[in-house]
């Protein structure tokens, strides 16, 4: 029986960052698991305001034709954009909302959409966490059955800290009671669904599943890679003031920023490429690192301090297809993952899933988690500890030197791919969809 699912997702193609592919690939393979999708999302030329990332047309053409795309105002009012723009503004925003404006501002152009379709489950995908919010109330309203996929969760998302200790108390909260209410609870890391277990024990464990992120596996062709190359294409998902104010006690950082609260203490100078570019500094032998995609003010500095100034090449800004195509051409993919202090990381990037379908030997500078689990698993991790350089050195050795350093486990490899990312996907929405609203 053919099971009619709304996706609410805020962020869509054609914003072109790592949490649409996952959007994306629902709605390309949802289809064919018997789910009837239709796509809730913002228009394209509210993204400008909202995001500093780039529209990539090609990944919106992938969007198959069966699937309607209701295309909303984000809701968000002029005023707001203008106040951001100062700093004491933006300051004021932060403390106004006690978790995440989406929720404010989207709900209407969201609930019109629910009442118009009125679908037989809703599946809602964030960040940004307000989606989770509005889904918890449309379902309360409309009583849908409905399942929240967490891309990250809420409350363990330490990019940045929280701006008092009551937003973190409001986002546990807000986690929480989606944990209790909805269906289906699906976590993108294993990691994710043990803190999960662990900081929210009333929730039930069969309603918290884990569905990783995957790959399109049409990427893999004969393309041969050019020795002796390291690539790595996207964000680094880094800022220095960010992860100062992470590690600094309140009493050393400005006044501004005394009541900045971080459940965990996490090093995201690891998320960043500075342990590689140790390694590669000190390495003698000849290599060809590229790095592609948006370049921070803080990345040249790094590589004058760490001495590779001339040793890696920017390239800016590319688009999605040309990504895929410096990738297949290199002989390693570098990967690297933030350090939870005391803890193990629950984040797995998307490329590693894209880096998986295109069959590239892994450069792994990881910390202990949950990407470093499953790139050990995958068979294609060449894997170095940050925090030893001689480890880094001998791993970009074993790239420049050996023919054949990886041997991919192709039956873990199959695990990933976009349409059993779907296929289980679409499990949940047929469970969530046969037991009703829960309440």
């Amino acid at each position: 029986m053919t099971v009619r699912a709304l996706l609410l997702a805020f962020e869509f193609p054609p914003l072109s960052t790592g949490g649409v592919h996952r959007a994306l690939g629902l709605a390309e393979h949802l289809g064919a698991f018997g789910i009837d999708l239709a796509v809730v999302t913002v228009r394209s030329e509210d993204y400008a305001a909202w995001s500093s990332a780039r529209l990539d047309p090609a990944l919106a053409s992938r969007i198959p034709s069966s699937v309607p795309v209701y295309r909303t105002p984000s809701g968000f009012p002029d005023w707001y954009w203008r106040l951001s723009q100062s700093r004491l503004g933006f300051r004021a925003l932060q403390y106004a909302y006690r978790g995440d404006p989406v929720s404010s501002f989207w709900s209407e152009p969201v609930r019109r959409a629910v009442a118009e379709h009125r679908p037989d489950v809703l599946l809602a995908t964030m960040p940004p966490f307000g989606v989770a919010v509005i889904a918890r109330q449309i379902a309360k309203q409309y009583r849908l059955p409905w399942v929240a996929d967490w891309r990250d969760p809420w409350t363990y998302w330490c990019a940045a800290p929280f701006p008092t200790y009551a937003h973190y108390l409001y986002a546990r909260q807000a986690e929480g009671a989606v944990l209790r209410e909805a269906n289906v609870s699906v976590s993108t890391s294993h990691v994710t669904r043990d803190d999960w277990l662990r900081f929210f024990p009333g929730v039930d464990p069969s309603r918290l599943v884990t569905i990783y992120n995957g790959y399109d596996d049409d990427v893999v062709d004969a393309v041969d890679p050019v020795p002796r190359t390291i690539v790595y294409a996207g964000s680094w998902y880094y800022d220095p003031q960010s992860r100062s104010t992470m590690l600094q006690p309140p009493w050393r950082r400005s006044p501004q920023r005394w009541l900045f609260y971080s459940p965990r203490r996490e090093d995201w100078l690891y998320r960043s490429p500075y342990f590689f570019l140790r390694g590669l500094a000190r390495y003698r032998g000849s290599v060809s690192v590229e790095f592609a995609g948006a370049i921070p003010g803080w990345l040249p500095t790094m590589l004058r301090e760490t001495g590779t100034e001339s040793r890696v090449r920017l390239r800016g800004p590319i688009s999605h297809e040309e990504a895929l195509r410096l990738q297949k051409s290199a002989s390693a993919l570098l990967l690297t993952s933030a350090k939870v202090i005391g803890g193990r990381d629950y984040s797995v990037a998307g490329k590693t899933f894209e880096y998986f379908g295109l069959r590239r030997p892994i450069l792994g500078v990881l910390t202990d988690g949950a990407m470093r689990d499953l790139v050990e698993e995958s068979g294609l991790g060449i894997m170095a500890d940050p925090d030893d350089e001689n480890a880094v050195v001998a791993a970009i050795d074993r790239i420049a030197t050996e023919p054949t350093p990886v041997s991919p486990r192709g039956e873990v490899l199959a695990r990933f791919t976009r349409r059993e990312v779907a296929r289980q996907m679409a499990e949940s929405l047929r469970r969530a969809a046969a037991e009703g609203y829960r309440g």
